[in-house]
C-alpha cells in the first residue's frame, strides 16, 4: 500500500512538472514579439530615439542610444524571416535607406533579438549589416556588396533611354527628352535585385533597373571590371579605354514627370508596385503607384480622386495587400474638405480606397 502511494505521488509530481515545464515554454508569444519590432522599426523609421529606449532590455539601455543619420534616411522595411528560440525571438529585416540630397542608395540587414523581461517584451540586442550600396562615380551608377574590396557598374548614365512618354500623354504624341546628368533619389527593392531611380531638370524621370546579382556575387572582374574603389576600366597597358560589363540587365521605363520633383520612393514588401512621392508646382505633393513588370501605373490616380487644389496626398507605408497614405489640407482652416482629410487605405488587389 505504501508502495503504491508512492507512485501515485511520485507521477503526480511528474505530471506536475511537466505540466509546468510546458507552460513555461509556452509563455513567449510571437504575436507580441512581432508587435514590439514592428513598433520599433516604425519608431526607428521616424528618428524618435526617445520612444525606441521604452522597448529595450535593461541591459541594451546601458549602451548609448545613437541617433539616426537624418539624411540617410529609412523609406521602408520588410521583416525578411523570423524564429523563436526558447523565451526569445530572432527577427531578420531588411531595410531600404537612401540619401535625401544625393543620388545614394542603401539596403541594410537588421537582426533584432526579443527577449521576455518582467512580464514584458524588450529588445535585447540590435546587429545590422549593409548588403550593398549604390552609388554614382563618374557618370556611372555603381554597387558595392557587403564587405567586397570590388564595385559593379550597374548602368551607365549614357545607357539611359534618351527620349520617353509621359504616362498622362496616353495617346503617346510628345516623345520627351530624359535628363540623363542628374540624378536624383535612388532606391533598393528588398532582395536586392532591383534599384529604384531618378532623374530630373524641371522635370523627372522615373525608372527601375533590374540587377543581375550573380555577376555582383563575381564581383564582375571580367572585361576589365573595376575592383579597387571605383577606378576607372583599364587593361594590362592602362588604356582606359576597356569596356565594363554592366550588371544592370534591364531598365523599366515608369513615367515622366512634367514641372515635378521626386522627394523620395518605395517599394512594396511583395515588390510588386513602386510608390512614387512627387511634388507638382501647379497641384503640390502627390503620389503615383506602379507596376513594376510592367511599367504600367495602378488602376487608381491620386490626382483625380482628390480635390488636388485643396489637399496634398502624402505617402505613409505599405503593408500586405495595402497602401497607407494621408490626406492633409493645403489650408488649415479649410473646411470643406474635412469629409476627406485623415488616414486613407488603397486596396492593392481591388484598386479601392478607404478612410480610416
Amino acid at each position: 500500500m505504501v508502495s503504491f502511494l508512492i507512485c501515485i505521488i511520485f507521477f503526480t509530481s511528474c505530471a506536475k512538472s511537466i505540466k509546468k515545464e510546458y507552460s513555461f515554454e509556452d509563455t513567449f508569444d510571437m504575436k507580441l514579439a512581432s508587435n514590439i519590432v514592428e513598433t520599433y522599426m516604425k519608431y526607428l523609421t521616424k528618428g524618435e530615439t526617445e520612444s525606441i529606449k521604452k522597448l529595450y532590455s535593461k541591459d541594451l539601455l546601458k549602451s548609448p542610444v545613437n541617433n539616426e543619420n537624418s539624411k540617410l534616411r529609412i523609406w521602408g522595411y520588410n521583416v525578411e524571416d523570423k524564429s523563436k528560440i526558447g523565451q526569445s525571438a530572432i527577427f531578420l529585416i531588411d531595410v531600404s535607406r537612401s540619401y535625401i540630397d544625393e543620388p545614394f542608395a542603401s539596403l541594410d540587414k537588421y537582426s533584432i533579438k526579443v527577449v521576455k523581461e518582467n512580464n514584458e517584451y524588450k529588445i535585447s540586442k540590435i546587429d545590422n549589416a549593409v548588403e550593398q550600396e549604390a552609388f554614382v562615380y563618374k557618370n556611372k551608377i555603381r554597387m558595392k556588396s557587403k564587405d567586397s574590396a570590388n564595385t559593379s557598374m550597374i548602368i551607365s548614365l549614357k545607357s539611359f533611354p534618351n527620349y520617353v512618354f509621359a504616362k498622362n500623354d496616353e495617346a503617346n504624341l510628345d516623345k520627351l527628352p530624359v535628363p540623363k546628368y542628374n540624378l536624383g533619389i535612388m532606391n533598393f527593392s528588398y532582395d536586392g535585385s532591383m534599384l529604384g531611380v531618378t532623374t530630373y531638370d524641371k522635370n523627372s524621370y522615373i525608372g527601375v533597373i533590374k540587377i543581375d546579382q550573380s555577376m555582383s556575387v563575381q564581383g564582375n572582374m571580367q572585361d576589365g571590371g573595376q575592383g579597387d574603389s571605383g577606378q576607372d576600366s583599364q587593361d594590362s597597358e592602362g588604356n582606359q579605354d576597356v569596356v565594363e560589363k554592366p550588371i544592370g540587365k534591364e531598365i523599366v521605363t515608369l513615367d515622366f514627370l512634367k514641372d515635378s520633383k521626386v522627394n523620395f520612393m518605395e517599394f512594396s514588401k511583395d515588390e510588386k508596385f513602386l510608390a512614387v512621392q512627387y511634388n507638382n508646382k501647379d497641384i503640390g505633393n502627390c503620389i503615383r503607384v506602379y507596376i513594376i513588370d510592367d511599367g504600367d501605373m495602378i488602376d487608381y490616380e491620386f490626382e483625380e480622386k482628390f480635390p488636388m487644389d485643396k489637399v496634398d496626398i502624402d505617402f505613409s507605408s505599405f503593408d500586405d495587400d495595402v497602401l497607407n497614405f494621408d490626406v492633409v489640407a493645403k489650408k488649415n482652416d479649410d473646411t470643406s474638405v474635412s469629409d476627406i482629410i485623415g488616414k486613407w487605405q488603397l486596396d492593392l488587389i481591388k484598386f479601392k480606397a478607404v478612410r480610416m
